[in-house]
C-alpha cells in the first residue's frame, strides 16, 4: 500500500476515532487542554510510524497503547496534579437535559464517580472507560491490552467491584 492510500485510510480512521481517543484521555487526565494535546500527539506518533514504512495490524490497539504510554509519561512528569472536577462535570453532561435538579444530580454523581475512578487501579480505570464510556467490546479491549477475552472479563468484573467498594466506602 502506498503512502497516499495509507494517508487516506489514516485520515478516515482519525475522523472515526478522535472523539473516543480524546474522551478516553480526558477521563484519565481530567483536563481538556492536556487531552487535546495528548490525543494529537498519539495520532501524530502513529502516523509517523506508518510514514516510516511500518505496517500496523490493529491501528486502534496501537493508538490506545500510545495513549496509555503518553498518559503514564504525563503523570510521571506531573505527579501531584489535582483533578478539575468542575471542568469534568460541566463538559460531559449533555446540554439538552432539562431540569436544574436533574442536571445538578448528574453533576454530583459524575463528580463522585470521577473521584472514585481515580482511586482504583489504573488498569481498572481504563477498562471501565473503554467498556462503559467508549462502548468497546471485550475483544477490542483484549486487543488493546494484549490479553485474552477471559482475562478482560475478569478484570472488568474486578474493576466494577473495586469502583463499587470505593463509591460505597
Amino acid at each position: 500500500m502506498n503512502l497516499v492510500e495509507n494517508e487516506q485510510k489514516f485520515l478516515q480512521f482519525y475522523d472515526q476515532n478522535i472523539t473516543k481517543i480524546y474522551r478516553y484521555i480526558y477521563f484519565r487526565v481530567g483536563s481538556q487542554e492536556v487531552a487535546q494535546d495528548l490525543a494529537s500527539e498519539a495520532f501524530l506518533k502513529a502516523w509517523q510510524y506508518l510514514k516510516d514504512g511500518n505496517s500496523i495490524g490493529n491501528l486502534s490497539a496501537m493508538i490506545y497503547q500510545i495513549c496509555r504510554n503518553l498518559i503514564s509519561d504525563y503523570f510521571r512528569k506531573n505527579p501531584n496534579l489535582p483533578i478539575p472536577l468542575d471542568d469534568v462535570a460541566e463538559s460531559h453532561i449533555s446540554e439538552s437535559q432539562t431540569g436544574m435538579e436533574e442536571k445538578t444530580e448528574k453533576n454530583l454523581k459524575l463528580d463522585q464517580i470521577m473521584v472514585c475512578l481515580r482511586l482504583i487501579r489504573e488498569e481498572y480505570q481504563e477498562i471501565i472507560i473503554w467498556y462503559y464510556v467508549d462502548d468497546f467490546e471485550v475483544n477490542e479491549i483484549a486487543q488493546i491490552l494484549g490479553k485474552s477475552e477471559g482475562a478482560v472479563r475478569v478484570s472488568l468484573s474486578r474493576a466494577l467491584k473495586a469502583l463499587k467498594e470505593v463509591l460505597e466506602g
